[in-house]
C-alpha cells in the first residue's frame, strides 16, 4: 500500500487515503514480458554462445539487452499505473499513456449507479479475471477490461461506497444537530 500511495499520490487530494487498489490481471504483462525474455535476451545469448563471440557482437548484445530491460521496466509500468484506486473521498480511474502522458479520472461514490463484470472464457474462470464496468449516474460507463478478482472489486466498491455514504450522512445529522439546537436556544431567548 505504501508504493501504491507513493506512486499514484499526485491523483490524491490531501487527507485522501486509498481503501482498495484494482489493477488488471497480471496475465496481461505475462505476454510482453515472454516476449521480452525470448527476444531480448535467450535469443541473443543463444546465439552468443553458438559461437558468435566477438567483441562487437557482445557490445550488441549488451546493448539489445538493456534495452530489453528498459522496456521491461516500461511495459511493467504500463500495466502497473492502469489502476482504479478506491479513496475515502471518491474513485480515481488513472490510465497511464506513455512516461509523460497520464489521464485522471474522479468518480464520486453518490454518482455510480453500480458495478457489473463479466468473465468470459476458460482462462477468465480459472484465473479470476474478467471485465468491470461502473455505470455513472450521467449515463456514461468506464470500464477495465482483464481486470483481477471482479468480483472482489465488486464486493470492495460497495463497501467503500458504504463508508462513504454513511460519513457523509453523519457530518450532515451532526450540522442538522447543530444547526437544530442553535435555533431552540435562540427561540428560547426571544420567549424571555
Amino acid at each position: 500500500m505504501f508504493v501504491d500511495r507513493y506512486i499514484f499520490q499526485k491523483h490524491l487530494e490531501e487527507g485522501e487515503e486509498i481503501l482498495f487498489v484494482c489493477h488488471k490481471h497480471w496475465s496481461q504483462f505475462l505476454g510482453h514480458v515472454l516476449n521480452v525474455i525470448f527476444f531480448g535476451f535467450m535469443l541473443p545469448w543463444v546465439f552468443f554462445m553458438m559461437g558468435f563471440k566477438s567483441s562487437f557482437y557482445l557490445l550488441l548484445i549488451a546493448l539489445w539487452t538493456l534495452i530489453a530491460l528498459v522496456k521491461l521496466f516500461y511495459d511493467w509500468i504500463d500495466w502497473y499505473a492502469d489502476v482504479w484506486l478506491f479513496t475515502t473521498m471518491s474513485i480515481v480511474v488513472v490510465e497511464w499513456h506513455g512516461v509523460f502522458s497520464n489521464t485522471s479520472q474522479r468518480i464520486g461514490y453518490e454518482d455510480g449507479e453500480g458495478l457489473s463484470f463479466a468473465i468470459r472464457g476458460f482462462w477468465g474462470t480459472v484465473m479470476r479475471f474478467g471485465d468491470i464496468t461502473l455505470k455513472v449516474i450521467s449515463g456514461s460507463h468506464v470500464t477495465m477490461e482483464n481486470a483481477r478478482r471482479p468480483k472482489e472489486i465488486e464486493l470492495a466498491l460497495m463497501k467503500c461506497q458504504a463508508d462513504y455514504l454513511n460519513q457523509r450522512n453523519l457530518a450532515h445529522s451532526d450540522g442538522l444537530k447543530d444547526m437544530l439546537s442553535q435555533m431552540v436556544a435562540q427561540h428560547i431567548r426571544r420567549k424571555r
